[in-house]
């Protein structure tokens, strides 16, 4: 039923949210008896007779009622000896209302088609059963970039231009190890090279191999994501602005393992506790990007409560992040149901297989190709019309196991740094193959010092038409980024794209020999696809939200509207102005989302060229501030809470920055996820140091505050390196070597929110979800839809009505060319709506330190 948008009035939190009535709070049952209170096999067959049927979810009921007296609060642990049925439904360890809701659901769906494959969701016939809103189409509309506009498909990646992309980089050296993959800037998979030497380990159409493939996947996706019309970022450049904390265990582990010590979600980065800037300078301070490595995981196919993907509590989207199919422009209805899929998802070969992220090990390299008009013609002016960012490509060196820590060299307990390892010999092999394949024709400048002369590897590579690869210099915060091989040093002083390309020349040199064999890369067999454009403007039209009341249309446009005029005039920190001899002062590009309480999408614009990971991003953001700031009762889980001290006690509230014994925030404080960053880091607060001797001593099964909470308290308290079997000094495993199961790090009560979030993708913190919210294009009822993982930097706020903090009724997240610059805008977006100063986060000093909330620039449109 439609509300009218004029009703301000708000329902309370207690009442929208169905799942948290005060008398069915979480009962935590002793460990002891969840093996026997959770059926594994089929998990909404409570009472276990083979079947799912409204016994079971009445089960559940019960278990509730009988156990809560008439104050609400519940009785002695009850265990399976009690004649209990299997009410763990979600094995949780918790018994909640959402257990019987999950029951319901299955019974809602019993009886239906399998989940939809990818190539079973036509587009055209998916969109026409859902007509468009009122002005959606006409005043919010969604449209492509100039390229396109002026000619088509030509200025876009062609199957014959993946084809000879794929063949250069095979070339480029004289190894026959490597895997090379080609994507458009939507992400989607063009082409895969598998070359011979790869399958001695790997064999053909194994789960081992598409687990490799996706490694180059995620170093061809980092440099399509990133890059803009106006800079070419790479994966190196990304690794530059994250410095995230990159644990062994993390790196050297697989969504497809077998073994729960090798479970994990296999980044591919350089390993390394990081959190400073310059990279390993002591003493200084985190920089943009942390923990970047977790994002553009999402995919169709979500894994339901319990977090492990194949399992029967699944459930699959019919729209990315899902949108509502009303509110979403013709034009960018192709991009709402394009996920950034595994290998194994996008060719149906494996449906249990996930995405690697954002990689930051240098190899991924972003795709230019010239503009042509209708007829042909090449167009030369202005410069930024010219050459148009259609993907990326990635190169990657997969080893026996497709783990990133074979091609960066490492080895524990030997004291490498991690520039060693972000260039070590087959990065920078890896790194240079992909260079010199995108550089089809010439490098383009400004300034002539940054031109180089690749006649020399062109001559023995396929030709290559139309492409090119942009250079010039980035500087942040007066450090020059990385973009093209590394920044010189003492033993190597030149710049690095001389590096690079020395390199190439001496160790490697092509010789024109192509290796291996192209890959499938579609269910129905393809080699090759085309590559599409993404939209920009409005992709979600602004609507009224459907349980904050407050929260109409015509305040979502005024919040978007806002942040959009001050981007317009902010001067953006990683994009150049390629009209004015590439040199800095380029304006940002960014994107804006808006959300409500329950994470529903209302309203999403994409700035014309603004990065694409920024939307995945920015929607993000909005749904991790609201779900934080929400102070109903049952809805911040107690493990998503700070615990400074580790003591498991939620213990004193500061308001004095001369007090240091601040161990928590207040429920309902407003946070963002400048907060969370800070929160995450692996030094508390960020630039402190460890002594030497930290890890000395320590066993691989005891959290660290247990064994030394002296060490303890100078890592962030939700940092993964306060976890078991890490060491806080070098992030590589403790002890033996061995990685711990896991469990450790997906544990849904581990105060550690960044390794849950790494090891739990897709999760919106612990939030248990909405129950009126539903699978966008069908009925279904699934609290977990609209979520997509947490950010760990800058850029929101929860959005208040009337700056009251009982008004809490959504959530602002942007994203596009600086952290900081995000916050710029957000600060404009925000004006009317913003948090009450007494409840932000920087009002209550945890450990004596301030927590952050929003900071901006000096001159941030100078």
């Amino acid at each position: 039923m439609s509300i009218g948008r004029r009703n301000l009035s708000r329902k309370p939190r207690n009442h929208r949210r169905g799942l948290r009535i005060e008398s069915l709070e979480k009962r935590q049952m002793m460990a002891g008896d969840l093996g026997s209170l959770h059926n594994a096999a089929m998990p909404s067959d409570v009472n276990g007779d083979g079947d799912v049927t409204p016994i079971d979810a009445l089960n559940v009921i019960n278990y509730l009622s009988r156990l809560s007296s008439p104050e609400g609060e519940f009785g002695a642990p009850a265990s399976a000896d009690d004649g209990i049925k299997m009410v763990d439904v979600d094995n949780s360890g918790n018994v909640t209302a959402l257990d019987a809701l999950l029951v319901v659901n299955d019974l809602l769906i019993e009886g239906e088609d399998p989940p939809l494959k990818p190539s079973e969701l036509n587009v055209n016939s998916f969109f026409d059963a859902f007509p468009k809103a009122a002005e959606v189409d006409s005043v919010f509309a969604a449209n492509f970039n100039n390229a396109f506009e002026v000619g088509g498909s030509e200025n876009e990646l062609q199957a014959a231009d993946v084809d000879t992309l794929l063949s250069r980089a095979s070339a480029a050296t004289r190894s026959n190890d490597g895997i090379i993959a080609v994507v458009d800037r939507n992400g989607t998979i063009l082409g895969v090279r598998v070359e011979e030497g790869v399958y001695a380990s790997l064999p053909k159409g194994s789960k081992e191999l598409s687990f490799a493939i996706d490694g180059a996947v995620a170093k061809a996706r980092t440099a399509a994501f990133f890059s803009s019309g106006q800079a070419p970022l790479t994966s190196r450049t990304i690794r530059s602005l994250s410095q995230s904390t990159m644990t062994q265990r993390e790196v050297q582990s697989s969504p497809v393992a077998e073994q729960g010590e090798y479970q994990g979600p296999g980044f591919v980065a350089p390993i390394g506790v990081g959190g400073k800037f310059p990279p390993e300078v002591n003493f200084t301070p985190q920089v943009d990007l942390f923990a970047i490595e977790h994002q553009s995981r999402d995919s169709q196919l979500h894994a339901g409560t319990n977090q492990i993907k194949g399992d029967a509590d699944d459930f699959t989207l019919r729209t990315r992040f899902n949108g509502d199919p009303t509110y979403i422009p013709e034009s960018a209805e192709d991009f709402f149901q394009t996920w950034p899929e595994s290998y194994g998802v996008q060719t149906e070969t494996d449906f249990a297989a996930q995405s690697r992220g954002v990689a930051t090990l240098p190899g991924g390299i972003p795709l230019f190709k010239t503009v042509v008009d209708s007829f042909g013609n090449a167009v030369t002016s202005p410069v930024s019309d010219s050459i148009n960012l259609v993907g990326g490509i990635g190169v990657f060196f997969p080893g026996e196991d497709g783990f990133a820590s074979y091609e960066q060299g490492f080895v524990r307990g030997i004291n490498q740094s991690e520039k060693t390892r972000t260039n070590a010999d087959k990065v920078l092999e890896a790194e240079f193959a992909a260079f010199i394949a995108a550089a089809g024709q010439r490098i383009v400048v400004g300034d002539s010092n940054f031109s180089r002369d690749l006649r020399e590897f062109n001559q023995n590579l396929p030709e290559l038409e139309r492409f090119v690869l942009p250079n010039g210099r980035i500087d942040l915060v007066g450090i020059t980024l990385e973009i093209y091989g590394p920044n010189p040093t003492r033993e190597h002083r030149i710049p690095g794209i001389d590096r690079l390309i020395e390199i190439g020349r001496a160790n490697f040199g092509g010789n024109g020999f192509v290796s291996g064999e192209l890959q499938v890369v579609s269910p129905g067999g393809d080699l090759l696809l085309d590559g599409r454009p993404v939209p920009e403007g409005w992709l979600i039209a602004p609507h009224d939200s459907q349980v904050d009341l407050g929260l109409t249309s015509e305040i979502v446009d005024q919040i978007i509207n806002q942040g959009i005029r001050e981007a317009e005039i902010t001067r953006a920190a990683i994009r150049l102005d390629i009209d004015n001899q590439f040199r800095p002062g380029a304006r940002t590009a960014m994107v804006m989302a808006v959300t409500d309480s329950t994470g529903e999408l209302l309203g999403l614009y994409r700035m014309p060229d603004a990065t694409v990971f920024s939307i995945d991003v920015a929607i993000a953001k909005a749904r991790n501030v609201v779900y934080y700031a929400d102070a109903t009762a049952g809805v911040l889980q107690d493990a998503d809470r700070i615990d400074f001290n580790g003591d498991g006690v939620f213990g004193t509230i500061s308001t004095s920055l001369s007090n240091n014994a601040g161990d928590t925030l207040p429920v309902g404080t407003a946070v963002t996820n400048r907060t969370f960053r800070f929160l995450a880091e692996p030094r508390y607060p960020t630039g402190q140091e460890l002594p030497a001797n930290s890890a000395d001593g320590l066993n691989k099964v005891d959290p660290l505050c247990e064994q030394k909470p002296e060490i303890c308290r100078l890592i962030a308290p939700q940092s993964i390196l306060r976890l078991p079997g890490i060491n806080p000094i070098t992030a590589e495993n403790l002890g033996d070597g061995i990685p711990l199961d896991i469990s450790v790090y997906r544990d849904p009560n581990s105060p550690a929110v960044l390794a849950y979030d790494a090891f739990n993708i897709g999760r919106n913190f612990r939030d248990l979800g909405d129950a009126e919210v539903k699978i966008h294009g069908t009925e279904i009822l699934q609290p977990l839809a609209n979520q997509n993982g947490i950010v760990f930097f800058p850029g929101s706020t929860p959005v208040y009505l009337d700056n009251d903090a009982e008004k809490l009724v959504g959530g602002f997240g942007v994203s596009g060319d600086g952290v900081d610059q995000d916050d710029v805008v957000t600060s404009a977006g925000q004006v009317g709506y913003a948090a009450p100063a007494s409840i932000r986060a920087d009002q209550f000093p945890v450990a004596g330190v301030r927590l952050p909330f929003q900071k901006f620039n000096r001159d941030p449109r100078g």
